[in-house]
């Protein structure tokens, strides 16, 4: 398999902790990427350990992903998140 031409990863806080989303309805309103914001342009798949985007690969896309999962570790303290870019293709992974 090709290495990653970019990739970043954000370690669970809380690993093994209580599964729990702190997002509240005005968190969510506040979020500058919300998930919907990638599925509109990619798939999400649920994986046995969390979830999984796959989205075209592009700077902005890049971007808009790298910042979803900055985001997504202020309330999901529980979760390892991982966004790489390999053979064209932007892959955000969420595991718990």
């Amino acid at each position: 398999m090709p290495e990653p031409v970019r990739q970043r990863q954000i370690s669970a806080a809380d690993p093994g902790g209580e599964p729990l989303c702190l997002l509240t309805a005005e968190g969510a309103r506040k979020r500058e990427v919300p998930i919907d914001r990638l599925l509109e342009r990619g798939t999400f798949t649920v994986t046995p350990t969390g979830y999984e985007v796959r989205l075209p690969a592009s700077d902005t896309i890049w971007t808009l992903a790298d910042r979803f999962i900055e985001e997504e570790a202020s309330c999901c303290a529980t979760l390892d998140l991982l966004v790489e870019e390999r053979n064209g293709e932007i892959t955000v992974l969420a595991s718990a």
